[in-house]
């Protein structure tokens, strides 16, 4: 694990706060879907796009047990986008749970819509 700590955006930080209201989960789940919508997203997301003044997590408390599987599929993306994975790792990551967030925030009202994406 190259980074225990993550923060993201100041804007992905009020995303999440809307999200865990419309649909009564924890922010660790919204990050972990929001991780997999952006993974599935054609290209890497620009990570100077997204500040770090926002809510700062512990990585394992997002990913949980989970935390070697996510971070194998962000090596995956890594390696089919042809960027070298010890150098892009950790600003990857960083810019992929924002690019999920903002994606989720735009796709999801309620908790049908998450059903709907995940089916």
């Amino acid at each position: 694990m190259s980074f225990s700590r993550i923060k993201v955006s100041e804007n992905a930080t009020r995303q999440l706060s809307t999200l865990k209201g419309r649909l009564k989960v924890t922010p660790n789940f919204i990050c972990r879907m929001a991780l997999c919508t952006s993974l599935e997203e054609t290209g890497s997301p620009n990570p100077d796009q997204y500040d770090q003044d926002g809510q700062e997590f512990n990585r394992y408390t997002l990913t949980g047990q989970y935390d070697p599987l996510f971070s194998a599929l962000v090596r995956e993306k890594l390696a089919r986008d042809e960027l070298d994975i010890d150098e892009y790792f950790d600003e990857q990551y960083r810019a992929h749970l924002n690019r999920g967030i903002a994606s989720l925030f735009g796709r999801v009202k309620g908790m049908g819509d998450l059903v709907d994406l995940v089916g």
